[in-house]
């Protein structure tokens, strides 16, 4: 018995020497040569490993040129690497000192700062539709499908130390109507407190900054989902953590998947580009996304899209949509 392979060229033989006798060794070797072996045929370039981020080295927001822009003192625009804010509220808390994570060279260490500890579950509530005019609707009730540390952060606790976070996580109402194709505003918006997105998980996305006006994610004390709550009670992610990333979809290669929406319409993805680089904010333009081929709805569309990165300002830096 012949596999497919020795049958390709013992039939190229066969009719080249049928047919031209004083030929058929030099169409032999030509018959062979198109003669591929089933796993050449198969054969495809291995995809590339994803790029670890550094960790223990990412750059403060706030400080140039990664800036903390607000609009109503004296920032009419956004700025690439900035977040531009509408404005800061006069009541805000946190955490300022972030020294014990601080590097010599001024960088931050993701690994080093605490994180607040629990398995919290919840009985999260999230459906995503298209109602076939043109919208796309999200009702649910903002607790997240996954565990969370515990809130009010536990006196004592390593995290406790430098956020002694009050607040506890309640239910909202979600009931967003965003459009399902979004297009791009004659001119970009500024980023208000409160939800700035909603992730796949079912809890709000908030943009990099906190009450006090500095670097939320590298400041304010989050669990390893990379979300804490705040004086609305609202759960909510300032940093794309890895265990976040791993819950909402697992990913290997090339382009990271979709990983919620912002509230002009706009999805938001991973930190991986089409060729499984590792996206930085440099990247992307000021509002922190870009444009080229994603899938959209189950279907390849060249549509504007945002980013998550490790580096500031995370998410957003300016709404590139009409925000709803």
């Amino acid at each position: 018995m012949l596999n497919g392979n020795w049958r390709c060229y013992f039939d190229a033989f066969k009719i080249e020497t049928m047919k031209f006798p004083f030929y058929f060794v030099l169409m032999l070797s030509i018959s062979i040569a198109g003669c591929k072996k089933p796993e050449d045929i198969d054969e495809q370039d291995p995809p590339l490993e994803l790029e670890t981020p550094d960790l223990t080295h990412l750059p403060f927001g706030g400080v140039a040129p990664t800036n903390i822009l607000i609009r109503n003192q004296g920032n009419p625009e956004p700025d690439h690497l900035s977040l531009w804010l509408c404005g800061l509220p006069s009541n805000g808390a946190g955490n300022s000192d972030a020294s014990d994570w601080t590097n010599p060279d001024g960088t931050w260490d993701y690994d080093r700062k605490p994180q607040v500890q629990g398995n919290v579950m919840w009985a999260s509530e999230f459906n995503i539709t298209l109602d076939g005019n043109g919208n796309r609707i999200i009702t649910g009730n903002a607790l997240p499908n996954h565990p969370t540390g515990v809130f009010p952060i536990t006196p004592g606790s390593p995290a406790y130390q430098y956020d002694g976070n009050p607040n506890i996580i309640s239910e909202h109402v979600i009931n967003y109507v965003l459009p399902a194709m979004p297009q791009i505003a004659a001119e970009p918006s500024c980023v208000p407190f409160g939800p700035s997105g909603i992730s796949l998980s079912g809890s709000a996305i908030y943009h990099g900054s906190s009450t006090l006006g500095n670097d939320a994610a590298a400041h304010e004390m989050l669990d390893r989902f990379g979300g804490h709550t705040d004086g609305t009670e609202r759960y909510h992610y300032h940093f794309p953590s890895e265990d976040l990333q791993d819950h909402i979809h697992p990913h290997s290669s090339g382009h990271s998947p979709l990983m919620g929406y912002m509230l002009d319409g706009f999805g938001i993805y991973g930190p991986y580009g089409d060729d499984g680089h590792l996206i930085h904010s440099e990247d992307l333009d000021e509002c922190h996304g870009h444009q080229h081929p994603v899938l959209w709805d189950g279907e390849m569309v060249d549509i504007y899209h945002y980013h998550w990165t490790y580096d500031f300002p995370y998410n957003i830096g300016c709404f590139r949509g009409t925000p709803q």
